[in-house]
């Protein structure tokens, strides 16, 4: 077949293109490989774009450089090819005297480094070991990649875990001190607990003589005295009485001031009314009326919550005013925790109320401390313990209790109890 001149004469043109191409082609190739190239501007659908080569290549290694945790490179025999710079200030020693060490002759113990590229075989390795620094042991967590077939060679990088370490073992220190005080809490918790035995009975008993021997002189012999030793009989009499009521109230306190471990669900509806129960010759007596709303059921300590209501209801009864028949009115609500820093995000806030003689506002930051009295002992009973008592209860339980109250309008107790969930 014979064959046209000038179709014989484009394929030989085509040809030429097509060697010119790849003659190109393979110049660029090996700009590449000897890195000659910054980067090469190929056309995609009709549009130029940009490969970065050399330039991502370096962007790279700045990367290494300046990465926060050891990374090497090392043989399979475990010598150095290279190191970046956080690796070298890591060991105190300088990268170009790293480069050509073993990395083994850096580790308190070589055979870790074995035990890690022996785990290779089934991926990356990782574990801790320790380094020897020019001045120091650096605790740290290395992870292993072999790189091969790529590069023949295993990546290696280190984690500095000195600090945690340190915070590990400060936090073990602190953990050691804080059993160490639990458990002289626990005995100062005995020893209080000794006093008050010592208090109730050893002290009570004495008392309990002198209270039974001098009503009986005072009643049955009085022919034997004078009116003057009559009056210091009475004298001796209302001391110990005063004395006696001295003592029960510090047991209380010394028992309210101890953290009751065994805490259950309280409905505090009852407790209220089971407070009422045990005041009702005190309630008729003043004609005192009880309003109790609902009440919520809080994680508590029965005895120590029948204290703090006892307390605030019969001291409401005792402070009203004359010729007013006492009212105590307890309502209950849920109300956010304004410290936002605290975990405590909600409070049952239980408040008493009542229309009693009241307190004069500069008094109110006064009134929860201990033996802090208000009035003279003649004009209300009383040792300045049971408010205390009830703050002391309230921080038992991790809540708090307020006051706001004026003179002739009476006072309102409000007690913030935490809501757990």
């Amino acid at each position: 077949m014979t064959q046209n001149p000038q179709n014989i004469e484009s394929l030989q043109s085509e040809i030429e293109s097509l060697k010119v191409q790849l003659e190109d082609a393979n110049s660029i190739i090996d700009a590449i490989r000897e890195g000659e190239v910054d980067a090469l501007v190929l056309q995609k659908d009709g549009q130029p774009q940009i490969y970065s080569i050399e330039s991502a290549d370096y962007t790279y290694r700045v990367l290494i450089e300046k990465f926060g945790e050891g990374a090497l490179s090392i043989s399979e025999d475990g010598l150095i090819l290279y190191c970046n710079d956080y690796f070298s200030k890591l060991i105190g020693v300088a990268a170009s005297k790293i480069t050509g060490n073993y990395l083994q002759s850096y580790m308190d113990n070589p055979a870790e480094l074995q035990a890690l590229q022996t785990a290779l075989v089934s991926g990356t390795s990782k574990g801790e070991a320790v380094f020897n620094g020019s001045n120091r042991k650096i605790y740290a967590y290395i992870s292993l990649t072999d790189l091969h077939p790529n590069v023949p060679a295993i990546g290696v990088v280190i984690t500095d875990l000195t600090e945690k370490i340190k915070h590990e073992e400060a936090l073990v220190q602190y953990q050691n001190k804080l059993e160490m005080k639990v458990n002289e809490l626990h005995l100062t918790n005995a020893n209080l607990e000794q006093f008050i035995h010592v208090v109730s009975h050893d002290i009570k008993e004495p008392l309990r003589k002198i209270l039974t021997y001098t009503a009986h002189l005072g009643n049955a012999r009085t022919e034997l005295f004078t009116d003057g030793e009559i009056r210091n009989l009475k004298v001796i009499n209302v001391s110990a009485l005063r004395l006696n009521s001295l003592v029960d109230d510090l047991v209380k306190y010394a028992f309210s001031a101890t953290v009751d471990q065994n805490n259950a669900p309280i409905a505090l509806r009852k407790v209220v009314q089971e407070v009422t129960d045990d005041l009702e010759i005190t309630i008729a007596e003043y004609e005192a009326e009880i309003k109790a709303g609902q009440l919520p059921i809080i994680n508590a300590s029965k005895v120590q919550m029948r204290q703090l209501f006892a307390n605030l209801i019969s001291n409401a009864i005792k402070y009203s005013r004359e010729n007013v028949s006492p009212t105590i009115t307890i309502t209950s609500e849920t109300v956010p925790n304004e410290d936002r820093v605290s975990e405590i995000r909600e409070w049952h806030k239980i408040t008493l109320k009542d229309n009693g003689i009241g307190m004069e506002p500069s008094h109110l930051n006064k009134i929860f401390t201990i033996f802090q009295r208000l009035h003279l002992r003649n004009e209300y009973s009383g040792n300045g313990i049971g408010l205390a008592i009830c703050k002391k209860i309230m921080e038992n339980h991790h809540g708090k209790i307020e006051v706001e109250s004026a003179i002739n309008e009476g006072s309102t107790f409000s007690l913030y109890f935490p809501i757990t969930k």
